[in-house]
């Protein structure tokens, strides 16, 4: 959505390219990184990515087997999905250890160390599973900021 130079909102539809990761916690197709440096007295730089992991073959629903954990601090938006998280190397999996994620959460990525964290694909109450479309946004110097205006629910 854009004002042409007559000053009318006009809408055109636009593609963000998208590449082919492997070898990843999670694997898909992810944009470039953008950046948006100074943004309203922010000091840091806001980045952002786009991915999107296609639904597996198989009807088990599995994502990356690979234990990993996050790369950086980053927010994890999902658009579209419906997934399971759950960590790594613990016998109990209560609501500290596993969780499901779904179109809407936001999830804070911040396990940067230890045994990480696996995911997998789980089927809607529909009976579907959805590709897991997602965004992420790196945090920086703002995450101290960010986490202390957190409140549990």
């Amino acid at each position: 959505m854009y004002t042409d130079h007559s000053g009318h909102t006009r809408f055109k539809k636009m593609a963000l390219p998208l590449a082919e990761k492997k070898g990843l916690g999670s694997v898909g197709l992810f944009s470039s990184l953008f950046v948006n440096p100074i943004l309203d007295d922010n000091a840091g730089d806001v980045k952002m990515q786009f991915a999107v992991t296609p639904v597996p073959d198989q009807s088990k629903g599995e994502g990356p087997k690979l234990a990993h954990t996050a790369p950086r601090r980053q927010l994890v938006i999902t658009l579209d999905g419906y997934l399971e998280f759950k960590s790594c190397d613990v016998d109990e999996l209560d609501e500290e250890h596993l969780t499901i994620i779904k179109r809407g959460d936001i999830l804070l990525a911040e396990d940067l160390d230890g045994a990480g964290h696996v995911w997998r694909f789980l089927r809607d109450s529909d009976n579907i599973m959805h590709p897991w479309v997602r965004c992420y946004v790196h945090l920086g110097k703002e995450y101290e900021h960010f986490i202390s205006k957190l409140k549990e629910m």
